[in-house]
């Protein structure tokens, strides 16, 4: 897929998916801005992942934006709000804008398996859009009750 040169990614959750993102881009040769609605990049992260991703964006040039709350588009330009001051934040030129806006429900398999007459446990994603963490945690919880 052709992005363009100029990328724009409108992250809301400011988690490791907007930083992947930003980082895949540069490292395609994109002009990456990262516009966080939160205070920072990566701050739903623990401290020493989100600095070394922000550490790796930085070093491809990755220009990063916090309080961008994205407000609208129009061609070629994309339009933020500043979320703290309300002032506006005006991208012009630009070829794509991504969003990382969160995560989807997940439950393919366990629709499949709706007719099963055992014992089901969903967890993770397939429950509810979540960390690999707490996935993790929801099926050692599970494994314990068996």
């Amino acid at each position: 897929m052709n992005v363009g040169a100029s990328v724009v990614i409108a992250d809301w959750r400011a988690d490791w998916i907007g930083l992947g993102l930003a980082e895949k881009l540069a490292l395609s040769g994109c002009r990456v801005r990262l516009c966080v609605e939160g205070t920072m990049a990566g701050e739903t992260l623990p401290l020493y992942v989100r600095d070394v991703l922000v550490g790796r964006v930085h070093k491809l040039g990755v220009e990063i934006i916090p309080y961008a709350r994205l407000f609208g588009a129009d061609g070629t330009t994309i339009y933020f709000e500043h979320a703290a001051s309300g002032e506006p934040m005006i991208y012009d030129e630009v070829d794509t804008l991504v969003f990382s806006q969160g995560n989807s429900r997940v439950a393919g398999l366990e629709d499949e398996l709706a007719g099963f007459g055992g014992e089901l446990s969903t967890i993770g994603d397939a429950l509810t859009p979540r960390t690999a963490e707490e996935a993790v945690l929801e099926g050692l919880k599970v494994g314990r009750e068996i």
